[in-house]
């Protein structure tokens, strides 16, 4: 390691200072505002801490000091997690650009971009009109993605294949977002392509979606996996999720279309019910999506991917079908990595590689582990 940096002593400080690198961005949903809190954060805080410390964070230690029971997918929140204790935690506040955050900020923000909040209408969702009942609605609108899209893939591809479906609502929302923000002049010149939503959005059947149009979704959702930037809004104000939890969000609403034969796993305050599972291995219950935390979600997401990926159809799937799996599977596993601090290393490399901030033999590291962490998708 670059003799510049500086050991730090313990480990409680080095996950503080992670935590706020990768989690604090631009604004809570209720009461952060700035949109200026994450660039200048990156090459400051890895500058003082050093790349192998920070890099000897992982998400198990995080989710035991900021949950009661990280075992369960219905784990309460603990007030003040250890590393707010620290001594680092001051100086992980004061460099934050403009009037300092409060600690209730900052926490709210590391709960929801680090997957520990849920998603309980008219408790941590306001739902809204479109998608037929609450519990939908309130997973559905986490995501972000809208009614249209929502219903249209599901249609599209059928709850068969929903979890897979998920992953192309997510996708397509990506992109009607960027229709939406970008001036119409601009966006080819920034390889915006609206024809790609338009062809998906009239198709009827799988097989009218193009090869093409599947690369260009899932290289929105591949990129957006590996270079992470947290802080921005959806369409109904709250602070966005990482993309693989939004899919999971969407996977598991897709579920709760379906209904559920015996007892449904939510009581009508979106607590578990009796019926509900405990994500442990060998339950098979469903879990009661409102009242677990988005980890839990995308535990259960990448579960049922792979129980869908082994169901055998009594008949052969489409040609449409086969294309639409095959190019989900190609980003598989960026979706199983989506841990924020998993992936950390590939955000620093971009920012600070650009600012000469680490020696090059560092920099060289983390472009392979860069590289490594991105899928290249067939042609």
């Amino acid at each position: 390691m670059d003799t510049r940096f500086p050991n730090r002593t313990t480990s409680v400080g080095r996950r503080a200072i992670v935590v706020a690198l990768v989690a604090i961005s631009a604004a809570d949903a209720t009461t952060i505002t700035r949109p200026d809190v994450l660039p200048a954060l990156h090459a400051s805080r890895v500058a003082r801490l050093g790349v192998a410390d920070v890099l000897e964070v992982d998400g198990a230690s995080l989710a035991r000091e900021m949950l009661m029971d990280p075992a369960s997918p219905y784990s309460a929140l603990r007030d003040r997690p250890s590393f707010m204790n620290d001594v680092d935690w001051p100086s992980v506040r004061a460099d934050v650009p403009g009037a300092p955050l409060s600690d209730d900020d900052m926490l709210a923000v590391l709960r929801w971009d680090l997957g520990m909040t849920r998603a309980r209408p008219g408790v941590d969702v306001a739902t809204g009109p479109g998608y037929r009942d609450p519990f939908v609605a309130a997973g559905a609108q986490k995501a972000d993605v809208s009614p249209t899209i929502f219903w249209h893939m599901l249609d599209l591809m059928g709850h068969r294949r929903s979890t897979q479906a998920a992953f192309y609502a997510v996708a397509l929302q990506i992109l009607r977002t960027q229709l939406d923000t970008l001036p119409s002049g601009r966006q080819a010149a920034l390889g915006v392509d609206a024809t790609v939503y338009d062809r998906v959005m009239a198709a009827r059947h799988a097989d009218d979606v193009d090869a093409y149009d599947l690369r260009y979704l899932a290289t929105l959702v591949q990129y957006r996996l590996v270079h992470w930037q947290g802080g921005g809004r959806t369409a109904g104000g709250l602070r966005q999720l990482p993309v693989a939890y939004r899919i999971a969000r969407v996977a598991a609403a897709y579920r709760d279309t379906q209904g559920y034969a015996a007892a449904p796993p939510c009581l009508r305050d979106a607590s578990p019910s009796p019926a509900a599972g405990t994500g442990t291995e060998g339950d098979a219950r469903p879990l009661c999506f409102a009242a677990a935390t988005d980890r839990a979600v995308h535990r259960w997401y990448l579960d049922e991917s792979r129980r869908e990926a082994a169901w055998l159809p009594p008949r052969p799937p489409s040609n449409g079908l086969l294309r639409l799996a095959a190019v989900v599977g190609m980003v598989f596993p960026l979706l199983e990595m989506v841990s924020l601090i998993e992936i950390v290393d590939a955000v620093i490399a971009d920012d600070l590689v650009g600012a000469d901030a680490i020696a090059s033999a560092d920099a060289e590291a983390f472009a392979e582990r860069a590289d490594l962490l991105t899928c290249h998708l067939p042609e």
